[in-house]
């Protein structure tokens, strides 16, 4: 039973290790919660790693390669929370002073490097355990019940949608921070009641790796066709990051949108290239078709109005009109499309 428990452990950290290479690679994309999450992953993997090198007496051995080094709990709630903002928040963008919330993990390494060095026993001293053991936790903790609040309060509103539109999308996030939040639990119980059965924690983790890859592969169970059906369904002539570029820069410095009837047609003129393309540039990376997209400007435009006071001295519907929205109904279905409330409510509620 034991060799069964070595070789589990073994394959879900080696699998944990894998999906969490796949999820540090989105660091380059502008949504940057997989990154998060990878790393959250990343620490998982060690966990079990080091859980197997105890079992098979690996951990024992000469020269054995230090995972616990690398078990730096610190680094858990703030990346949770990050990757929760990215899946919550469609207008969050990652900013400066998030690096600050990563300052404990650098300390904790700092410390521990010294502490090697000179042969300190670190864990000897009440405030060191408190701020690797306990810390973490509370941490931990705390943005579970930020996810669940926030999850429970955009329910409320019929306004929660994870990351993209397809069902596994969705029961992947929730599947996580549900098994998340049973981690959290039993870590709380282990911590301060004492019923020390860590192998709950292992298993949930092992279930929660495999659980993961196993929705991931139904994300994306399907293959490509090897004929391509349309010879003209993809742009191999174009740069596709240069056009999404003069895309963003033709709609913001240009405000082309601010024209109400402005058409794909219109703004594929702009751009010099084919309607088609343009359609395509929107679909394959913003997963909007063209009017969502365009709205999309529109509805920060109309809030850039209002977070600036105009709406002091104009109408919610003239400041609508000037962000190039054609009518009061359909400034009111956009917005609530976009952010889950009304207009008004969303202006006091952000006030």
């Amino acid at each position: 039973m034991t060799e069964v428990s070595e070789n589990i452990y073994f394959a879900a950290a080696v699998l944990g290790f894998l999906i969490s290479l796949a999820l540090l690679s989105r660091v380059f994309t502008p949504n940057k919660g997989g990154f998060f999450l990878g790393l959250v992953v990343l620490i998982f993997s060690f966990e079990l790693l080091l859980s197997w090198g105890a079992l098979s007496g690996y951990n024992n051995s000469p020269g054995a390669f230090p995972f616990g080094f690398f078990l730096n709990y610190l680094l858990i709630p703030p990346s949770i929370w990050l990757f929760i903002k990215y899946n919550t928040d469609r207008r969050f963008r990652f900013q400066r002073w998030h690096f600050w919330l990563f300052v404990p993990v650098l300390l904790e390494i700092g410390l521990s490097l010294i502490a090697r060095s000179t042969s300190t026993n670190l864990r000897a001293y009440t405030l060191w355990i408190f701020f690797v053991d306990y810390l973490p936790l509370l941490g931990f903790i705390g943005v579970l019940v930020y996810f669940w609040r926030t999850y429970f309060g955009l329910r409320r509103r019929n306004a929660f949608k994870a990351k993209g539109k397809q069902p596994i999308s969705q029961i992947k996030l929730l599947v996580l921070m549900s098994a998340l939040s049973l981690v959290g639990l039993f870590w709380v119980v282990f911590s301060f009641v004492g019923w020390a059965y860590f192998e709950i924690i292992e298993l949930i983790l092992v279930l929660l790796i495999f659980g993961f890859a196993f929705l991931n592969f139904l994300d994306g169970q399907q293959f490509p066709a090897l004929v391509q059906t349309d010879p003209g369904g993809d742009f191999p002539n174009y740069d596709d990051p240069e056009h999404l570029r003069r895309l963003q820069q033709v709609l913001q410095e240009e405000a082309l949108f601010l024209n109400p009837n402005l058409s794909l047609k219109e703004l594929a003129n702009a751009l010099d290239v084919p309607v088609r393309y343009v359609s395509y540039l929107i679909n394959r990376y913003h997963h909007k078709n063209y009017k969502e997209f365009v709205n999309g400007f529109r509805v920060e435009a109309f809030l850039a109005k209002a977070r600036a006071g105009e709406q002091a001295h104009k109408t919610l519907l003239a400041l609508a009109l000037e962000s190039g929205f054609s009518s009061k109904s359909t400034f009111n279905q956009v917005f609530k499309s976009h952010t889950g409330q009304s207009p008004s409510a969303y202006l006091k509620q952000n006030n």
